[in-house]
């Protein structure tokens, strides 16, 4: 499989385009559910025998190599990096090479179908007869116990079943893992950079937001292989898939769209709220993959922000000091972010916050302090 050039990317069981490396062809035969990370990148490709001059052949050329870039760039996006807690343990798994660049990571996802549990694309090839969607969507297949002892402990272990796993396509920095709950689909084992301390403050930081009126993940506390690990459901359907802020803010700037301006159109509320959720926990790390937007998988429409995850580099200490520090958003500080959001939204707690909320002094020092400065009740 890993020599296969030529798939057609599906969208589900809607076949959206065909792709054939080797002979520079693409064409799209759904435009409606083109990947969001591609829209607005393809060039228009010449029919059979419409390229008869030099000049033809030259364009249809330089079209197709933007074409090439459009999809190798989306495919090697969906791929884990090499940065990644385990990754090389995870790549020797698959004798894949360690190289770790865009024609490495297009190989990869051939070989497990560019299968995320983010979205429902997946790419179909020639001889696959009525392959279907069920049959690789991991939210309802079996997984594979060693890749997930591979990928959340780094063991050096003998892999043996289907490449189609969804390790393939998880980024991050931290050791993680899916695995398959009985009565509640998958969840998501996450373990801490040095010991537990990342993982604990996931699960405080949950805690903490279960008091906010604010939609977000529900991380739990749990041991795998008697070490402490942080988790949590999957956070897609099969109706809801997730855009990445980051793929958001390339797609509206490809297609002459202002993102500032957009996303607040689409769920300003949303945006606000995770500006004052920044601030109140010193969050350090609110980049373009742990922010986004839902989209509907039927519709593509974008239907508003998902529920805020991933705060396990919360209550930094040099965060937590310097209420002054840059935020990502808007050119502002974190404190101005969070002071013109209260001007903007209703955010208050749901239940009083008290010092058992928090793992040390120091947390909830700078938790009351910033509340304060916001004019919150935390009682």
């Amino acid at each position: 499989m890993e020599g296969i050039r030529a798939f057609t990317i599906m969208m589900k069981d809607t076949e959206v385009m065909r792709v054939d490396f080797d002979n520079l062809q693409y064409e799209v035969r759904n435009e409606k559910y083109l990947p969001y990370p591609v829209r607005g990148k393809l060039q228009e490709m010449p029919g059979p025998g419409e390229a008869r001059t030099v000049y033809d052949m030259t364009q249809a050329i330089l079209a197709a190599r933007k074409n090439e870039e459009a999809v190798v760039s989306w495919l090697a996006g969906r791929i884990l990096l090499l940065s990644r807690a385990n990754a090389k343990w995870i790549y020797n798994l698959f004798c894949f090479e360690q190289a770790g660049t865009d024609e490495q990571r297009i190989k990869i996802a051939i070989v497990c179908r560019a299968v995320s549990v983010l979205d429902p694309y997946w790419l179909k090839f020639d001889d696959d007869g009525d392959l279907a969607w069920r049959d690789v969507d991991v939210k309802r297949n079996p997984l594979n116990e060693i890749v997930a002892q591979v990928a959340l402990h780094g063991k050096s272990l003998t892999f043996q079943g289907s490449p189609v796993t969804p390790e393939l396509t998880t980024n991050g920095v931290y050791a993680k893992a899916w695995r398959r709950h009985p009565d509640s689909g998958l969840w998501l084992y996450k373990l801490g950079a040095d010991g537990s301390t990342e993982a604990r403050i996931e699960v405080m930081c949950s805690n903490l937001l279960d008091k906010m009126n604010v939609e977000h993940v529900h991380y739990e506390a749990g041991r795998d292989e008697d070490k402490y690990v942080c988790m949590c459901p999957c956070m897609t359907t099969d109706t809801k898939a997730i855009l990445t802020g980051m793929e958001f803010i390339s797609y509206c700037n490809v297609n002459g769209i202002d993102p500032d301006v957009r996303m607040f159109e689409i769920d300003g509320e949303s945006i606000y709220k995770m500006w004052i959720v920044d601030f109140l926990i010193s969050n350090r790390d609110r980049h373009g993959q742990n922010w986004g937007f839902y989209y509907d998988t039927e519709t593509m429409e974008i239907l508003g922000c998902h529920p805020l995850f991933d705060h396990n580099n919360a209550f930094d200490i040099n965060f937590m000091q310097d209420m002054d520090a840059p935020y990502q958003f808007g050119g502002m500080t974190v404190k101005q972010a969070a002071r013109m959001a209260m001007d903007k939204v209703d955010f208050h707690f749901t239940a009083p916050v008290t010092r058992e909320d928090f793992i040390t002094d120091r947390q909830y020092r700078s938790f009351r302090q910033r509340a304060e400065y916001l004019g919150l009740k935390m009682g």
